[in-house]
């Protein structure tokens, strides 16, 4: 009878402790790789409760004492067993930057702190680093059930800028070796598509977006006894809005660069109050000449602040001197490129209505719009208020391409009106 009994409940006992073992997984390590022109960063994520048993040591129980007590030991033992090579044998030189701890919440694991150690690995005199391989077998060999999943996260020559990590592969035991080509890919490919975020940065910022065309609203006009007036030359209204967008361009590639770089690091929240607030500025302008003759400063100052925005894009990439220095450059002309198509399409039917009567009440009702929008945005992102004019933004955040079409016909057309006639005169 007991036989009988055993033969059935062996395969119940046995069916509890895997569902069991599944209900409480074993982490896997993760390793990061941030690729750049001479240098390759490496975040190692370590579950504590595996590197402890990698070390015999109860690291998970007290994870405070990890590094005070533990953190020599354990970057002897991951440089000890952890190496990147060139495709010839060459090795990197290893520099521990840091060592800090992270705690997740996923309630299917057996230990949820970990150890998060940073390294750039610094290539060879000469070499490149789009081909190399990675030798690894942190805990691997003393855990030997242990394994680790390998990701490209940054890589500009493949399009790589940390938003999307790409798995690459795994490394188990007697598994620890893998290379890693990224030779398909090329500088002026990292270039687009950095560019690319540049232009999408601005296209779906409905925010700077509405500040660049507030200041636009007035471009056209003369200043007279505060109030804006009669329309100017084609010529005038040329050179205010290149002096406007210049001033922005300057001041926001400033901040931009000083961000991205962390020279400069602000709280985004204050950031995008003052942003909210340079956009009902510049609405009165359009309203009432507050700044007139004074563009170019006003929107250099307000440019310093919206560059502010901008590097937070950027103040992640943690790229060698010159893959930043070229990703500031393809970031900063997508945005330069995006304003000019934005110029380009509504500053010629501006400048046409401009020269009617009925200009003034679309300019004052542009400036209301504008107002109407950066109050709300300041409610919402100072004081935690719903802002009632989101809904109306975010339907024309994303215009239907034949209203787009329809911008651009326009634009043409009276681009051809205002050229014409000005051939004489110019």
């Amino acid at each position: 009878m007991s036989k009988r009994l055993a033969k059935w409940l062996a395969p119940l006992v046995f069916l509890c402790v895997s569902l069991a073992a599944h209900a409480h997984d074993v982490p896997a390590s993760i390793v990061m790789l941030d690729i750049g022109q001479d240098t390759i960063g490496v975040e190692l994520q370590l579950p504590l409760s595996e590197l402890g048993a990698a070390l015999s040591e109860p690291l998970a129980r007290a994870p405070d004492e990890v590094i005070p007590r533990f953190g020599a030991r354990i970057e002897r033992y991951v440089l000890d067993h952890l190496g990147i090579s060139t495709a010839e044998g060459v090795r990197y030189v290893p520099h521990i930057e840091s060592l800090s701890l992270r705690r997740t919440s996923n309630p299917n694991w057996v230990s949820n702190e970990w150890l998060i150690m940073a390294l750039r690995m610094e290539a060879p005199a000469g070499a490149l680093t789009e081909r190399f391989t990675l030798d690894y077998d942190v805990i691997l060999r003393p855990v030997v059930t242990h394994k680790a999943l390998v990701f490209v996260r940054r890589d500009f020559r493949n399009g790589l800028l940390g938003e999307n990590p790409q798995a690459i592969g795994m490394i188990a035991f007697q598994q620890s070796h893998l290379d890693v080509d990224g030779s398909d890919g090329s500088w002026s490919h990292g270039f687009a598509k950095i560019f690319s975020l540049g232009v999408a940065h601005i296209a779906e910022g409905t925010d700077h977006l509405l500040f660049l065309l507030a200041l636009l609203l007035p471009a056209p006009l003369y200043a007279m006894r505060g109030r804006w007036a009669g329309a100017k030359s084609l010529r005038d209204s040329a050179w205010t809005i290149v002096r406007t967008v210049s001033g922005f361009t300057v001041g926001h590639s400033i901040t931009l660069a000083l961000g991205a770089t962390g020279i400069v690091s602000v709280p985004s929240g204050p950031i995008e109050v003052l942003i909210a607030v340079s956009i009902l500025i510049s609405a009165l302008h359009a309203w009432r000449p507050i700044f007139s003759g004074k563009e170019l400063y006003l929107a250099a100052g307000f440019g310093l602040i919206h560059g502010l925005a901008f590097a937070s894009t950027l103040s992640g990439l943690d790229f060698d001197g010159w893959t930043l220095a070229l990703s500031l450059a393809g970031f900063n002309l997508g945005i330069e490129a995006m304003q000019l198509l934005v110029v380009a399409a509504v500053l010629p039917p501006l400048i046409v209505l401009s020269r009617t009567r009925a200009y003034g009440v679309g300019r004052t009702l542009g400036a209301v719009f504008a107002a109407a929008c950066a109050l709300g945005w300041i409610a919402e992102r100072a004081l935690g208020l719903r802002n009632p004019m989101a809904p109306l933004v975010d339907r024309l955040a994303a215009p239907p391409a034949w209203a787009i079409a329809c911008l651009c016909a326009t634009a043409f057309v009276a681009s051809v009106a205002l050229v014409r006639p000005a051939k004489g005169s110019l």
